[in-house]
């Protein structure tokens, strides 16, 4: 049974992904998932993207090296970053060679991020983060208290995030979001594994073509950056739809990745 690992994008719980995860039980793999200390943190300067990744790696190195576990690491939007970096070094193919059992089979991003080491997601995007980042907020920016410091939160989430989505299930976005730890995009890149001679072959994303936090223009501009060969599929969906509207499609395309992966 292969195992998924789910690591999420910011400001969503772990609850915002349960429909998806279960029903990746229901088609048989074993779904597990990571979550970050950024998310809502009691001190939002002591957590950045590198905090992240080793809090990816702690969920996922015992999967693999404990375990003998047969990983898809299944990253959605700023997951594509501290996720990659945990995956260094567990590629199933240097696994095999060292004689080893288990390890990641391949990296899956999902409307993901795709950052070159040492450049951050602010970076990325020429050294700010666009303006629906709300930064300076926490759940105050619900009730128009006072601000805190170093947290941000997304401005309008179900018109940026979900707007092919029913309204009432798109709420689960703002049932679900918590503040972030603005650090974690304002701080460089770990090494990425899809840097890898490793992983050639075994990367793969789901270009959301209805994404308006991240257009399909500029994932495809990160996939083709990356000058390594992928795995592209498209899903006509908003950046949070494969797991509120579109789960189906998104399970049957992550078995259809897998098979060309295993």
């Amino acid at each position: 049974m292969t195992t998924v690992l789910v690591v999420p994008g910011a400001w969503l719980t772990k609850a915002f992904y349960e429909p998806f995860l279960q029903a990746l039980t229901e088609a048989g793999y074993d779904a597990q998932f990571a979550e970050y200390p950024s998310l809502d943190p009691e001190d939002p300067t002591a957590f950045d993207c590198h905090a992240d990744s080793k809090a990816i790696a702690a969920v996922l190195r015992p999967l693999v090296e404990e375990e003998g576990k047969d990983v898809l690491v299944l990253m959605h939007s700023y997951a594509g970053m501290p996720g990659a970096a945990a995956a260094t070094g567990l590629a199933k193919t240097q696994r095999v060679q060292q004689g080893k059992r288990g390890g990641v089979v391949g990296l899956l991003f999902v409307g993901a991020f795709v950052v070159p080491e040492g450049l951050s997601c602010a970076g990325l995007q020429g050294g700010n983060l666009p303006p629906w980042i709300l930064l300076d907020q926490d759940q105050s920016v619900l009730t128009r208290d006072k601000p805190s410091a170093n947290l941000n939160l997304a401005d309008d989430p179900i018109n940026n995030f979900a707007a092919d989505v029913e309204g009432t299930l798109a709420q689960s976005l703002t049932a679900h979001s918590k503040p972030h730890a603005t650090l974690s995009f304002t701080s460089p890149q770990p090494h990425p594994a899809w840097m890898d001679d490793e992983f050639k072959g075994r990367l793969a994303s789901v270009v959301l073509t209805e994404d308006r936090a991240v257009p399909k223009e500029a994932q495809l501009g990160m996939i083709a950056a990356t000058q390594q060969p992928w795995i592209v599929k498209e899903l006509p969906a908003s950046h949070c739809a494969p797991f509120l509207n579109r789960i189906d499609d998104t399970v049957a395309l992550t078995r259809e990745i897998l098979d060309k992966m295993l």
